[in-house]
């Protein structure tokens, strides 16, 4: 009976080590997936300003529908602070709350959000561009860093749970 209770134990440390080093490896994912997605919306705002005249919460809207499918996205969050705040504050606060992306990652997407909404239909499909260019670099160093880092924690997540189960035996 002891024996047993001593293998669950065992099992249930190897587990837990694996899954959290699954989960570190799996945020180097979803950051690439997050900023593709950023910049995917941003070409459609980018398609919205140029030729339609609806406004930035109609927009933003559509985004959140198409782009997000209705998960909890930077557009949505934008739009419920935009209630309290003006859109720059709004953007901003929701950049920040934002997860998946790294300090470097939601100062680039910030960037765009000072002039939202401030400049004529050019400047905004101007400042739209310079950001997706911005975008593929940060697309770029994140599938990089997630190809060094993906396998690494996955392994090391195991590894550590084999470890700490060898050492407790």
């Amino acid at each position: 009976m002891l024996g047993l209770l001593k293998i669950l134990i065992l099992l249930g440390i190897l587990l837990i080590c694996t899954t959290l080093g699954i989960l570190k490896a799996k945020s180097y994912d979803n950051r690439v997936i997050e900023l593709k997605k950023v910049k995917n919306a941003l070409e459609v705002l980018k398609s919205k300003i140029e030729f339609t005249y609806e406004p930035i919460r109609d927009i933003f809207e559509e985004i959140s529908k198409i782009v997000y499918a209705n998960q909890e996205n930077i557009f949505e969050q934008t739009l419920q602070n935009m209630e309290q705040q003006n859109v720059t504050e709004s953007w901003n606060q929701a950049v920040q709350k934002n997860i998946n992306l790294n300090e470097e990652d939601k100062s680039t997407i910030q960037m765009f959000g000072k002039l939202l909404g401030k400049t004529d239909k050019s400047g905004q499909i101007n400042e739209i561009k310079v950001t997706s260019k911005l975008l593929d670099t940060q697309i770029e160093k994140a599938e990089q860093e997630k190809q060094k880092n993906y396998k690494l924690f996955k392994t090391l997540g195991s590894v550590i749970g084999i470890g700490l189960c060898i050492i407790l035996v």
